[in-house]
């Protein structure tokens, strides 16, 4: 592999500013590990997800650790051999259900940046997978943009999927549509997709939570259909089971760009409800990271709170939320060499306190199970992944 190359992309992508390109997110080149994700299991363990390529052909794999560190050999999730493709801001999501039903969901190419959603499931604990469906009703016909997918479980079990959808874009649009799909039979079967909310971003990522009252929240940037191309941060919630949402602006940014962020907001959601954003925002006097909560299950948000990263970046954040109330985060940074960091935030202070970084790591995901922090990275250079887990003793 060629690792000028593959640092010159990552720059590309962290930089604040883009070109007016469509991208949804750059691609790695070469064989290697990438894209993880990872998700406790309700059990004191955690599931690792990444997309595993050789001889250029893309699958999903999946680990699992027990007791949070030591992980197993890999299994492959999709039953069609290259059924995948690498996406660094849209890796494949894991979620475990309350009967301990392994879910995943991911999306392939059959274009460039054209794809179907797809999900298999597991009922053994993800030792193996019932052969992979095709998520979006339009799989076959002409291929379209499907990605950003997003997935969700709620106490009874069932499951949703929601991901941005080009299928209705047309070339003076600016912006895509998010479409949802449900199971209530443990995925074996999905309702028919429909669309939910339009005007979004095409190139951020999603991000779907649930909380103890069944409430749903979904997590994306917007693009407005004219006039200055803001991508402010929304929050969608649903009270009704996925049948209609009412979307609530976190923070009127004015972040004016005309091309891709490729930054997605992250989405902590706890059991009562109280929701966590935080987010990338640049072209402004501070640009970097920042959050903003809601106290009443995502109606109004407090004020934006920057966070000073490490450096001077703070992209591609991701969070988790532990039961006590620890919001830790994990976010791309850049000095003399790109690196990732992560932390937890201080309340009331808003202070950032730094738990570790590492050279050479990008787009971080973190994990808790309330008593460990698992963080999972990409090594662009050596293509392969960087995990480390922390014990919440570690204060």
């Amino acid at each position: 592999m060629n690792k000028v190359i593959v640092l010159f992309l990552f720059l590309l992508c962290a930089l604040p500013l883009f070109a007016q390109t469509h991208q949804h997110g750059v691609v790695t080149i070469g064989d290697g590990q990438f894209n993880p994700f990872v998700t406790a299991d309700a059990r004191g363990g955690f599931y690792l997800a990444y997309i595993e390529r050789s001889n250029n052909a893309s699958n999903v794999m999946l680990r699992h650790a027990p007791d949070g560190v030591n992980f197993s050999a890999p299994v492959r999730v999709n039953d069609q051999v290259g059924d995948a493709t690498v996406r660094n801001e849209n890796p494949p999501k894991v979620i475990v259900g309350p009967q301990g039903d392994v879910y995943v969901c991911w999306a392939n190419e059959r274009g460039k940046w054209k794809g179907n959603i797809r999900f298999a499931r597991s009922t053994d604990g993800g030792r193996t997978f019932a052969p992979a469906l095709t998520i979006n009703s339009d799989g076959t016909k002409e291929p379209a943009g499907h990605a950003f997918q997003s997935l969700a479980v709620d106490k009874q079990g069932r499951i949703y999927i929601a991901w941005i959808d080009e299928r209705n874009k047309q070339k003076e649009d600016r912006g895509a549509e998010i479409w949802l799909t449900i199971s209530t039979d443990r995925g074996k079967t999905f309702s028919a997709d429909r669309r939910i909310l339009t005007d979004v971003c095409e190139c951020c990522r999603t991000n779907l939570q649930t909380d103890a009252s069944g409430n749903l929240y979904l997590s994306y940037r917007t693009v407005p259909r004219d006039g200055p191309m803001f991508r402010d941060v929304i929050v969608a919630r649903s009270s009704d089971g996925g049948k209609t949402f009412v979307p609530t602006v976190v923070s009127l940014d004015k972040w004016e760009i005309n091309g891709c962020p490729v930054a997605g907001p992250s989405l902590s959601v706890s059991a009562n409800g109280q929701i966590t954003v935080a987010w990338f925002m640049g072209g402004i006097e501070k640009p970097g990271l920042y959050y903003a909560m809601s106290h009443d299950s995502g109606t109004t948000f407090t004020t934006r709170q920057w966070l000073p990263a490490q450096k001077r970046m703070g992209k591609h954040v991701h969070s988790a939320l532990t039961k006590n109330g620890q919001f830790w985060l994990a976010w791309d940074d850049m000095a003399e060499q790109p690196f990732s960091s992560w932390g937890v935030i201080k309340r009331p202070s808003s202070m950032l306190l730094p738990r570790g970084e590492q050279q050479g790591l990008t787009y971080p995901v973190i994990a808790t199970n309330d008593q460990q922090v698992v963080i999972a990275a990409m090594r662009p250079a050596s293509a392969d992944l960087f995990v480390q887990t922390i014990p919440l003793t570690e204060r």
